[in-house]
């Protein structure tokens, strides 16, 4: 939540103090071990990340290390930009014109593949337009 994190001096030495939330809107402080320290230094204010407490037997003892690891996140949709190139207008004009063509019809053609057609026609840029 905060670009660098309240560092400070213990009985138990240097500590780095994060700012963090679990999943929810309250905010919770981590007391952040020295190489968790350094891969979060890398991370930016907002990034997401998971933070996993692994506890290994080793003999009689009980040794904790974290993991830390990036999570995925969506990226920005953004929206096309809207093109000025008419193809919309176009596009309506040879639907109505093809509506008109099949009522001239009595309904033998489909409206549908008239309209492609007259788009298809009209958009080309082949000196005939």
């Amino acid at each position: 939540m905060y670009d660098e994190p309240k560092v400070g001096q213990s009985q138990y030495g240097e500590y780095y103090l994060y700012a963090v939330r679990n999943g929810g809107p309250d905010e919770l402080s981590f007391f952040a071990t020295e190489d968790v320290h350094e891969k979060l230094s890398k991370m930016n204010k907002g990034d997401r990340f998971t933070i996993t407490k692994i506890a290994e037997q080793k003999g009689s003892k009980i040794i904790t290390r974290y993991e830390v690891t990036p999570t995925q996140q969506k990226p920005v949709e953004r929206l096309p930009e809207a093109l000025n190139d008419n193809y919309y207008e176009l596009m309506l004009n040879s639907c109505r014109d093809a509506i008109k063509i099949q009522q001239e019809l009595g309904g033998l053609m489909d409206a549908k593949s008239i309209a492609v057609t007259l788009f298809i026609a009209r958009s080309k840029t082949n000196g005939y337009s």
